[in-house]
């Protein structure tokens, strides 16, 4: 059986992602970022009651949490590039929000009002592009831990790795003699490479000299 750390409950994960709100390097397991992004959901719903205020404090929320999403894809073996274009595009998205909502209230010709619908239109437009990426970093942030330590460090979940899965691809262990690469010779160098098939084995420290090969020996007629 692998080595498995317990999971988080609500206030142990809370408690380690502000511990780490800066903390960009690493990885985060499931049970971290699922009970913070809880807590985090929670807080964006009362921020939305707030006129004109709440919205710019979502904004504030969203890049306070963008190291704990980058973890937690560093978690699954992945960059951080996903995240910072969903970001990139949440925020877009919550300005042109605030200038409909300035337009639309201080609108007194019909000029106006046609000028905060476009401004509406186009932050429609950002969230589906936004919406998408979301949806994928979701099915991202759901996979579990890589159970070996990949190129963001150890897994916080299985620090013995697990039995049977062996190393990811072109991975050689850390002790002991390591495996030929493709495309090397399959001997470890200073040992004698195998003679063609039909050919008699010569002891170790008795091969022909360089330019002679060992010929096949017939057999006697009968």
């Amino acid at each position: 059986m692998a080595n498995v750390v317990p999971q988080l409950d609500f206030g142990s994960a809370v408690k380690l992602a502000l511990s780490r709100i800066k903390d960009m390097e690493g990885r985060s397991r499931r049970s971290e970022f699922w009970w913070t992004a809880l807590a985090i959901v929670i807080v964006n719903i009362v921020l939305n009651f707030i006129p004109i205020v709440g919205p710019i404090l979502t904004i504030c929320v969203w890049l306070v949490a963008a190291p704990l999403m980058i973890r937690r894809l560093h978690d699954t073996g992945r960059g951080p590039v996903l995240v910072y274009i969903y970001l990139a595009l949440t925020v877009i998205m919550q300005i042109l929000a605030l200038i409909t909502y300035f337009k639309a209230k201080n609108a007194t010709t019909w000029a106006d009002i046609d000028s905060a619908a476009g401004t509406g239109v186009i932050s429609l437009l950002v969230a589906i592009p936004a919406a998408i990426i979301g949806i994928i970093l979701i099915v991202f942030w759901c996979q579990d831990s890589q159970p070996f330590t990949n190129q963001f460090g150890p897994s916080p979940k299985y620090p013995d790795g697990m039995p049977g899965m062996g190393q990811p691809y072109g991975a050689q262990p850390m002790y002991g003699p390591q495996q030929p690469r493709y495309g090397q010779p399959q001997q470890p160098y200073g040992q004698p490479q195998q003679p063609p098939y039909g050919q008699p084995q010569q002891p170790y420290g008795q091969q022909p000299p360089y330019g002679q090969q060992t010929q096949y020996q017939q057999p006697p007629q009968k």
